[in-house]
């Protein structure tokens, strides 16, 4: 038995998060992340009776994503500073703890959290995670020190994993 068309494409949807970044960790490019998660998504729809059901199309569609990802490397024939293969390999085994988590969840523990940012601070991290600027140039255009830029990403990561951290606590408690 194979899945259909419509639950492939739930399904991608679903996992999108967690393809983007697993595509994004080797290719270290958001926008070319996103074109090779929309490379795959067409892939797994047009091959999607090969796929038994929702586990493995998330298995296949990262498998697919790192072949993408890799093969998009050599044809860039430049290659950013990436993971080695066998260090993929190895991460393969920690996407699978990741994939048991409720990344709805998260995304709308992040979002919360993103909230309570300073706007100084989230327009930090969205011009560095969403517009995927380096540090020089988000200091050129919040007129800051480049210096002070990382200590204001890393305050955010500081800030956002522990509002998560107390939101998760909430939600196991009952308390969400």
């Amino acid at each position: 038995m194979s899945i259909d068309q419509s639950t492939a494409v739930k399904g991608l949807m679903k996992d999108r998060a967690r393809l983007i970044a697993y595509i994004y960790a080797i290719v270290r490019d958001w926008h070319l992340a996103e074109d090779l998660f929309q490379d795959v998504s067409a892939l797994a729809v047009e091959k999607h009776d090969r796929i038994v059901d929702s586990d493995h199309l998330l298995l296949w569609a990262r498998k697919a994503a790192r072949n993408k990802s890799l093969e998009a490397l050599r044809k860039r024939k430049y290659t950013p500073l990436t993971l080695a293969d066998d260090v993929i390999e190895l991460l393969d085994g920690a996407w699978l703890e990741i994939d048991r988590t409720d990344s709805d969840l998260e995304v709308d523990y992040l979002r919360s959290c993103l909230q309570k940012l300073s706007s100084r601070a989230q327009r930090v991290v969205n011009l560095k995670y969403v517009e995927g600027l380096s540090g020089v140039q988000i200091a050129e255009l919040v007129g800051s020190k480049v210096h002070s830029v990382y200590v204001s990403l890393t305050r955010a990561h500081r800030s956002l994993e522990s509002c998560i951290q107390k939101q998760r606590l909430r939600a196991e408690h009952g308390n969400a």
